[in-house]
């Protein structure tokens, strides 16, 4: 798939900043630390409602949703994460680093728990609805130096599709490891992407939210 055959809003993604950085972007300060101790007091407490998620082997899908092959928990938001997600200004500021308008997919987001030994997930492109992602990063045991959790995306198959990465392999890779008190802006329907497995210790949890641009 050539990327001058893709929709108009993707191509404006791709001319804007986040997309001339190479899909991704780590950002500072977001959320502020107030907002960022109340996510994780948010995501704690519903971790006991979580559900837990154990794909073996992907479903071999070359664009957009799929089912990637994956093992983590998995909560809705709560009312700390849905104000945050309905923010005018997250939609402002988003839309300015994207250079095209975007706005919330729905009126909920999620939290993502890698919590035992192995938990990743796999290669792929995000669902139609999520043209644009807002990781925030609420907890990070394993510290910033280890890759553990960590974002692998495959920069040179930004706007392609997964065949292609899967037939040329490991080309082009970066990691990308965000803290706590950073969010990553993420092209995730255009650039593939993975979180790698966590380190024993390593627990990681992530406030996920998805934007749609046009």
């Amino acid at each position: 798939m050539s990327t001058a055959t893709l929709p108009g809003a993707a191509q404006r993604l791709l001319r804007g900043p986040v997309g001339a950085a190479g899909g991704v972007m780590v950002v500072d300060g977001l959320p502020e630390p107030g907002v960022l101790g109340a996510l994780t007091q948010e995501a704690h407490s519903r971790y006991a409602e979580s559900d837990r998620q154990d794909v073996d082997v992907d479903d071999g899908t070359a664009g957009r949703g799929g089912t990637p092959a994956r093992h983590l928990y998995t909560s809705g938001g709560g009312p700390v994460q849905d104000a945050l997600y309905n923010a005018p200004w997250l939609s402002d500021y988003l839309s300015h680093l994207c250079g095209t308008r975007v706005r919330p997919t729905g009126t909920r987001g999620s939290y993502s728990y890698y919590v035992h030994p192995g938990d990743h997930l796999g290669l792929h492109l995000d669902i139609e609805t999520c043209d644009v992602t807002l990781i925030s990063v609420l907890r990070d045991d394993a510290g910033p130096d280890r890759p553990s959790g960590g974002l692998l995306v495959h920069a040179a198959h930004l706007g392609r599709d997964l065949h292609e990465v899967r037939r040329l392999g490991e080309v082009g890779l970066g990691l990308v490891k965000a803290a706590p008190g950073q969010s990553i802006v993420l092209l995730g329907g255009l650039l593939p992407h993975e979180t790698l497995p966590v380190d024993p210790g390593g627990t990681r949890i992530i406030s996920a939210l998805c934007f749609v641009a046009g």
